[in-house]
């Protein structure tokens, strides 16, 4: 692993649909999780030694948007021991962070990894839901270090608004550096300006699932 953590506070934001559940607990149902801008893959590869046990309940799609990046990923989870089993709990993905998470090729990643793992079929919906969007296979979408002043708000905003639309019950957890003033509390506002923008789009009966989001 090449690149090192930036040294200096960080900001934790857990986005969360009141009431708030743990972000992790070893030995709950199958955690299916997504990290934005993954860099070296560590927290993926920690996440994945830390969460998994003998019967490896814990899958992970680590994702950036720089081809060497994803390289370097795919070597650093490549070099892991064998015995951790990490080529199969980890997978490495390009994703460009937007409105439409990757379209139809992110979606065909998510059902690979994903498959036959999720607890949606066991959730309330509603008749026009359509649980087949492979979004709605996410427990958690993470992130670390990933807020580079305002340059990154917009897109940022974007994807995480994006993915919690179309997945009420996906859980955010963010480690923030705050590298320029007020970054983080204006990435809160964009998301949740977002949602309620994304909410008052649409006419549908189950928008109450996402009444009173907030970042915190």
């Amino acid at each position: 692993v090449s690149d090192k953590i930036p040294s200096g506070d960080h900001e934790t934001l857990n986005l969360t649909l009141p009431p708030a559940r743990p972000s992790f607990e070893k030995g709950e149902e199958p955690y299916n999780i997504v990290e934005l801008g993954g860099g070296t893959g560590m927290l993926s590869a920690g996440l994945s030694l830390a969460l998994n046990d003998v019967e490896s309940t814990t899958r992970l799609i680590c994702t950036d948007n720089d081809k060497p990046t994803l390289k370097n990923m795919r070597h650093n989870i490549s070099r892991q021991p064998a015995s951790t089993n990490m080529n199969k709990t980890v997978r490495i993905e390009p994703l460009d962070w937007g409105d439409d998470v990757g379209g139809d090729k992110f979606s065909s990643a998510l059902r690979s990894q994903f498959r036959n793992r999720s607890t949606e079929t066991t959730r309330e919906t509603c008749d026009h839901e359509q649980p087949q969007d492979p979004l709605r296979l996410l427990s958690h979408l993470i992130a670390s270090d990933v807020l580079y002043g305002t340059t990154t708000v917009d897109p940022l905003s974007s994807v995480i608004s994006a993915v919690k639309l179309r997945n009420p019950h996906v859980i955010v957890v963010l480690l923030l550096k705050e590298r320029s003033p007020n970054s983080v509390a204006i990435l809160k506002q964009k998301i949740e300006a977002k949602v309620q923008q994304g909410l008052d789009m649409k006419d549908q009966p189950c928008e109450s699932n996402l009444q009173g989001f907030q970042v915190s």
